[in-house]
């Protein structure tokens, strides 16, 4: 059918003489009303005439319009658009002229009975067409349709490389002409073969025409008695490889910005090291003796760091007195002086001693609830204190 036979104007401007003339032909039939025309009986001659009615004129014009004009207008647009199927084309409009030919001249000499087989070019015409050239047939035209209609580029090459056929993507991805080589108007349209970037489209030529287009080439060969053919299906990956060069920066910039969010987590790392050392400062009074003071308030992360801080210390020193000074602290709860105490039997167990110096008023009273945790452990009012009968002692 014509490129244009889509649109519905079209479609219902091509069919309205049918249905105008089938409908009218039905009521004057079955109504016996004689406005085309009616069969009349001549004794004299003993020949059955046709009469014509008033409304033959218009009748035949709709005729001639519809299965006339109509099918041949149709047939010369396909033979201009497509050349491979002019030969057909050819045949299919004899036999439509031919079928009007022999219908007319039957009825003028009034052999009615001879009217159905003036019918019979028309028949023969398709039957030939549909037998020599393949044409008509329902799933020829189903699988031509459906190729028609793919979103990727189909062509059909022969024994030459001309292009016998090319598909609507195809044509709109390259400006394909039947009986060209397809290598001679790739080359002309600025397409260049390159390989497939890290192999993304393996088994397929890949053509590149500057940094607008990049299409994708497969070809499959058919040996047949013509001599050979092949189907080639183009694919635009334009838009694809763009958008897999731009997911390949993202990971790069996303590897990049990783990587530094790492050596940024080892630089926090590092430096929350050094504030808990900072925080926690142990300061060596002589080869066996430590001071310790608490500043702050401790919650269970810096708890546990104190309790391995001083219990490394003092293995690695062989220290001897660990003096502790609480006069920093803000809060004195039951979890710090749990942790204490932990201190105190670890350091113990080590051959050490635990010393607490400036002990306040407040922070006494919170000792005192805590029961008999501090049996053994010396205490001090101040660091002064606790230092000099330490070193007196000693």
């Amino acid at each position: 059918m014509p490129h244009r036979y889509n649109q519905p104007v079209i479609r219902w401007a091509t069919i309205s003489p049918y249905l105008v003339m089938a409908i009218g032909l039905a009521i004057d039939w079955y109504g016996r009303f004689g406005f085309v025309g009616r069969d009349v009986f001549r004794e004299e001659s003993g020949v059955l005439t046709f009469v014509r009615g008033p409304a033959f004129g218009p009748v035949f014009a709709l005729y001639i319009i519809g299965c006339i004009v109509i099918p041949v207008t149709t047939l010369v647009t396909l033979a201009v658009r497509h050349a491979a199927v002019r030969e057909p084309i050819i045949w299919l409009t004899a036999g439509v002229l031919l079928t009007f030919l022999a219908g007319y001249v039957f009825r003028e000499v009034g052999l009615t009975t001879l009217t159905y087989a003036s019918l019979l070019p028309i028949h023969l015409s398709f039957g030939w067409v549909t037998i020599r050239y393949g044409l008509f047939r329902p799933s020829q035209v189903a699988l031509q349709a459906a190729v028609e209609h793919l979103p990727d580029g189909v062509l059909v090459l022969d024994a030459n490389r001309q292009v016998r056929f090319a598909n609507r993507a195809a044509q709109q991805l390259v400006a394909l002409e039947v009986g060209r080589v397809v290598e001679e108007v790739l080359h002309e349209e600025g397409f260049v073969e390159q390989n497939a970037i890290s192999g993304h489209w393996p088994g397929y030529r890949r053509l590149v025409r500057g940094s607008e287009r990049v299409l994708l080439l497969s070809e499959v060969a058919i040996r047949d008695e013509r001599g050979g053919s092949s189907v080639v299906l183009l694919r635009d990956v334009t838009i694809v490889e763009r958008q897999q060069a731009e997911l390949l920066a993202s990971r790069t910039i996303l590897s990049e910005r990783s990587a530094a969010l790492e050596r940024s987590l080892a630089e926090l790392r590092r430096r929350d090291e050094l504030l808990r050392r900072l925080t926690l400062p142990i300061i060596p009074l002589s080869a066996t003796m430590l001071v310790v003071p608490l500043i702050g308030m401790f919650d269970i992360e810096r708890c546990q760091t104190l309790v391995q801080l001083i219990l490394n210390e003092t293995a690695a020193r062989q220290v001897r007195v660990v003096l502790i000074d609480v006069t920093g602290l803000t809060v004195f709860d039951q979890m710090l002086a749990h942790t204490l105490n932990q201190l105190n039997q670890g350091a113990r167990l080590m051959g050490a001693q635990i010393v607490l110096c400036g002990i306040r008023p407040d922070l006494a009273e919170v000792m005192v609830h805590a029961g008999s945790m501090w049996d053994g452990v010396r205490s001090f009012a101040t660091l002064q204190d606790g230092v000099s009968a330490l070193l007196v002692a000693r």
